[in-house]
């Protein structure tokens, strides 16, 4: 039987390991400001039961895009939303991988 995923555990991790990750892609530093929002929707893509990976990245992508629209909206931000797409989409990858492994080593 699968282990049922703890949504607490799982912010724990990805709020320790999403600044980190996505520093470490390249432009990654562009998503500085965006970091809280990329990290928070992991988390409610995760939380969705029975979706796909790639039906969960398509949500955080979405968000993300929703977040630069607003953040630009405002005024006192200037983010290129083509840009941090790219950006963001390797960041989604890196972040995911980086709790992938947390999560395998410490089954070992």
């Amino acid at each position: 039987m699968p282990k049922k995923f703890n949504l607490d555990q799982f912010l724990k991790i990805a709020n320790a390991v999403a600044p980190l990750a996505l520093a470490g892609v390249p432009g990654g530093e562009k998503l500085e400001p965006l970091v809280p929002l990329i990290t928070g929707s992991i988390a409610v893509a995760q939380a969705i039961p029975d979706a796909t990976g790639p039906e969960k990245k398509a949500l955080v992508q979405h968000l993300v895009r929703t977040g630069v629209t607003v953040a630009n909206a405002t005024g006192k931000i200037a983010l290129d939303p083509v840009a941090i797409d790219q950006i963001a989409d390797n960041g989604i990858d890196a972040v995911i991988g980086a709790i992938n492994e947390r999560k395998r080593l410490k089954a070992k």
